[in-house]
């Protein structure tokens, strides 16, 4: 189900999954039903490469003797055999102190998701990537919870720093939390970290204006940028393309305030459009970037430059 459906649901369940391409939220709904069963004091968390059946088997299948609560919480990017998960979730359902919280970080929770159902009184819930406007709500709400004095075109001053990066703008929220008084935008120019600085945004322009690259590339790893932040730095690029490209072909219109829910600035905003147009063959420029995303975060021993430029030229001929 998606986030709308489980916002209206009034009902514990014993095992849940939260997956999909949003992380703040996986993580928040994730909190928030840790906070609700209450297990503080007894919980397990195994993350990533911490997982272990037998001992996940072991602690979820233990008695309560003084009222504990047993909830075992996976924080993972891939999914565990169907198999051992639908032990664990038979044992969640059958022992009444225990619960299990699966937040899965990637597209994967769709080869599991079917487990969790009424069957094994589970629930699963899939986040998107929010719109630029729902981001902003976010972030006003959860600037308030800080009693952070930040008012709304300063959050959507934020989001444009970070492309949109929901988890990133909550977390450099937390940082402006050390400004005493109200939050302006020259403090973020300041203590923001933008996702897509000068020199990324230049190479990226240039490599789908189709211009020569090597030497832009070789700068940006001279400076120490990581080349999966440059993949995914590019990736962002081209989504906000997209949304641009399929706003003008269905309203004929590129106007930033209705694409993104704020104005660019009028050149930044031409150039966006511009940019948008160029790019015909989305889809196969999409797929390409998630198979390098897969092989960058998967190799061990390879020259992760080398491999990212090859992609990055073969995206470059769809151009």
């Amino acid at each position: 189900m998606y986030k709308q459906q489980f916002d209206k649901l009034d009902k514990r369940f014993s095992s849940y999954l939260f997956w999909g391409e949003e992380p703040y939220y996986i993580k928040k709904y994730g909190q928030k039903i840790a906070e609700e069963i209450d297990a503080a004091e007894s919980k397990m968390v195994l993350y990533y490469d911490e997982y272990d059946f037998e001992t996940a088997k072991t602690y979820l299948s233990q008695a309560s003797l003084f009222g504990d609560t047993n909830l075992l919480i996976i924080k993972r990017d891939k999914a565990i055999a169907k198999k051992e998960l639908q032990e664990l979730l038979a044992i969640a359902q059958k022992m009444d102190n225990s619960y299990i919280i699966y937040e899965c970080y990637s597209n994967d929770g769709k080869k599991i998701e079917s487990l969790f159902s009424d069957k094994h009184d589970a629930v699963h819930v899939r986040f998107f990537k929010p719109y630029a406007s729902e981001a902003k709500s976010e972030l006003i709400q959860l600037a308030q919870k800080m009693e952070l004095d930040i008012d709304g075109y300063v959050i959507e001053h934020l989001l444009m720093l970070v492309e949109n990066n929901l988890d990133i703008a909550a977390n450099e929220l937390e940082k402006l939390r050390l400004i005493e008084g109200r939050v302006e935008p020259k403090d973020l120019d300041r203590l923001v970290f933008a996702i897509n600085p000068l020199n990324l945004e230049k190479f990226y322009i240039a490599l789908i204006k189709k211009e020569p690259i090597h030497e832009l590339f070789a700068k940006l790893i001279e400076e120490e940028q990581n080349e999966t932040k440059i993949l995914l730095g590019f990736l962002g690029f081209v989504q906000q393309l997209f949304m641009f490209h399929a706003h003008i072909r269905l309203y004929g219109s590129g106007d930033s305030k209705e694409v993104l829910g704020y104005k660019l600035p009028k050149h930044i905003e031409q150039q966006r459009v511009q940019l948008a147009l160029r790019i015909k063959k989305y889809p196969q420029i999409f797929m390409l970037l998630q198979e390098c995303e897969y092989k960058l975060k998967t190799a061990t021993h390879s020259d992760k430059s080398a491999l990212l430029l090859s992609y990055l030229i073969k995206v470059q001929a769809l151009f």
